[in-house]
């Protein structure tokens, strides 16, 4: 059933990915500014290197952080969007995005159908 930890997982999740399409956005607007160097949002490396999976502690969870991309290869403007990566990313974190929505969407659902007893 419907866990404050999932729910609470979940939002710092959204809020993620909301804040990487942020950050994808700039990148790709920024695609023809010289020596502009793209960023990037951790979140995923530091939830999975987390204490959370050994507690039930919601402060345990994350907060998604905005990195500067440094290894990657640099056009002669010194900028390093490759347009065709954050377009890619984009997408994947608006699918992941709906994914959650949807879920949580479900999770409520089922609270209220388990309140009421399945009527209106």
């Amino acid at each position: 059933m419907f866990e404050i930890k999932n729910s609470a997982l979940m939002e710092k999740c959204l809020n993620a990915l909301n804040l990487r399409a942020e950050v994808i956005s700039n990148n790709i607007a920024n695609v023809d500014t010289p020596n502009f160097k793209s960023s990037k949002v951790v979140f995923e490396d530091l939830l999975n290197s987390s204490a959370l999976k050994d507690s039930s502690d919601d402060s345990l969870i994350p907060k998604a952080e905005i990195v500067k991309e440094t290894q990657t290869a640099v056009g002669e403007d010194g900028n390093n969007v490759d347009i065709d990566k954050e377009n890619i990313e984009l997408y994947r974190a608006q699918i992941q995005y709906e994914y959650l929505i949807r879920k949580l969407t479900d999770q409520y659902s089922n609270i209220k159908i388990a309140i009421t007893g399945g009527k209106s």
